[in-house]
């Protein structure tokens, strides 16, 4: 399981971007997150052509499936959506990583539970405003 803002574990942050432009903002090979919105599939466009690795915030197994053929490298849920989302992974044998999005560390083992491919921590992910 990949552990990414755990406080005992150290890790590399990701950046929440809403825009191109805040990807200038972020340091050389960050990982960058956003949420999977029709309105972001130029910043996605933009990152796969870069070769800027990137997080998709998504909820639907939908999602997973068209986050997966975006290029997306993580899949961030939220644990209430895990279970299918993780299971669709598994089944299409997906390059994205599936990330479970929790705010402290005493929820990890529900997570470890779930069998999720990994775990972000709130604090792990950095607004970056352009």
């Amino acid at each position: 399981m990949l552990l990414f803002g755990h406080p005992y574990v150290s890790s590399l942050p990701f950046y929440h971007i809403d825009s191109v432009e805040a990807v200038r903002h972020t340091p050389p090979n960050s990982v960058v997150a956003l949420i999977f919105t029709p309105e972001n599939l130029d910043i996605i466009e933009h990152l796969h052509q870069n070769s800027v690795r990137f997080a998709l915030h998504i909820e639907t197994v939908t999602d997973a499936v068209i986050g997966e053929n975006l290029g997306a490298s993580y899949l961030i849920v939220l644990p209430k959506h895990a279970v299918a989302i993780q299971k669709v992974a598994e089944h299409y044998l997906f390059d994205a990583k599936v990330l479970g999005y929790i705010e402290n560390v005493n929820l990890l083992e529900d997570l470890i539970e779930l069998r999720l491919d990994g775990a972000i921590f709130s604090d792990a992910i950095i607004k970056i405003n352009a």
